[in-house]
């Protein structure tokens, strides 16, 4: 299956700055050396604390923040290397749902105006003229009409997400925080993308809003192929839309598989300990709990070698030299970790 996106050893470094006269004496490691494909149509969710880099990597995907270093392919262009007019126009097909669905939407407009917006200036789904339109119009009547369209695509829009077209009128804080995401979801669907990069999306909402939002955004994925990258810290969340699940730990990638072999034998100790802390839906079942010691090094110097051997319980002297590669464990399966082995044995089970 063909690759939309292709990140390659993606880099965004913040410097830190000192002194009377500024100088750089250090920098926050925020995603250092991120790699990843994702299939067209399909979705790759990047999970990990608080902290680890998922929200920076999506962000400079899309190149909301500049990045350091690294390479990112969609649909065939080199996103890196585009100036400022070509980058305008692959945005079309780029968007993001922000993961606070108050503080993403402008308090002062309206929502028709607020989805409008991008449509007029973008012209998508403007160019063709209704019956009525004369070909010959006056520009105040061309202008009308292209309006007219606007709205039309709005109210489109709206029914889309699971609201009404007589919502164009209001505010934002007249919506509740679930139909304000679903006016993100809007807001993100208006230009026709074929990316869209869902960061925290569900993690404001209540749990029975979550399961509703899930369930638009795969409806969403069916009628229209859309490829999601989707940011979350929560393994059970993440179990239900995507197909791929990456694993993030301070800055880097250490464990990637296809979301049923991720559950059903995890490798790494880190993806283990997040596992093991999802409450299972057993009555009076329990699950072994994976304890991490410790607290999560700083990104501004991470520890040599494998970054989580100061909290790994099967961490030896060699974790401590090396930074381990991420190999292919398997079909699809990818992890960082020498001691693959040992670690087979502690992924936790319920009983």
């Amino acid at each position: 299956m063909e690759d939309i996106l292709i990140v390659e050893n993606l880099v965004k470094h913040y410097p830190i700055r000192k002194g009377v006269v500024p100088k750089t004496v250090g920098y926050v490691r925020a995603v250092d050396g991120v790699s990843f494909s994702i299939p067209r149509g399909k979705t790759l969710s990047l999970v990990g604390e608080s902290g680890c880099g998922k929200t920076t990597t999506g962000r400079a995907i899309l190149r909301l923040v500049e990045p350091t270093s690294g390479r990112v392919i969609f649909d065939g262009r080199d996103v890196f290397s585009l100036g400022e007019r070509e980058m305008r126009r692959l945005r079309r097909e780029m968007q993001i749902i922000f993961q606070d669905p108050y503080g993403s939407l402008n308090p002062r407009m309206t929502v028709g105006a607020m989805l409008e917006e991008p449509i007029l200036v973008h012209g998508i789904g403007l160019d063709k003229e209704s019956n009525d339109d004369s070909s010959d119009q006056p520009k105040a009547s061309a202008l009308t009409s292209r309006r007219r369209r606007a709205r039309q695509r709005v109210a489109e829009l709206l029914n889309l997400v699971g609201l009404s077209p007589e919502h164009t009128s209001r505010y934002p804080h007249e919506f509740s925080g679930g139909q304000r995401q679903r006016l993100g979801i809007a807001r993100a669907l208006a230009l026709q993308p074929k990316l869209i990069v869902c960061d925290e999306a569900v993690s404001a909402l209540d749990v029975s809003i979550q399961a509703q939002i899930l369930n638009l955004l795969r409806e969403l994925q069916d009628q229209f192929d859309l490829t999601y990258l989707f940011i979350a810290h929560d393994l059970a969340v993440v179990k239900h839309i995507s197909d791929r699940i990456a694993v993030m730990y301070l800055g880097e990638i250490v464990e990637e598989a296809d979301t049923d072999e991720m559950f059903a034998r995890p490798l790494h100790p880190y993806t283990q300990a997040l596992l093991s802390s999802i409450p299972i839906p057993v009555p009076r079942g329990k699950r072994e709990r994976v304890r991490l010691e410790g607290d999560v090094p700083t990104p501004i110097d991470p520890p040599a070698g494998c970054r989580f051997h100061t909290r790994c319980p099967i961490a030896i002297d060699e974790c401590k030299l090396a930074k381990p590669p991420l190999i292919e464990i398997g079909t699809g399966h990818r992890v960082a970790c020498i001691r693959t082995d040992v670690s087979a044995d502690l992924a936790p089970k319920i009983r």
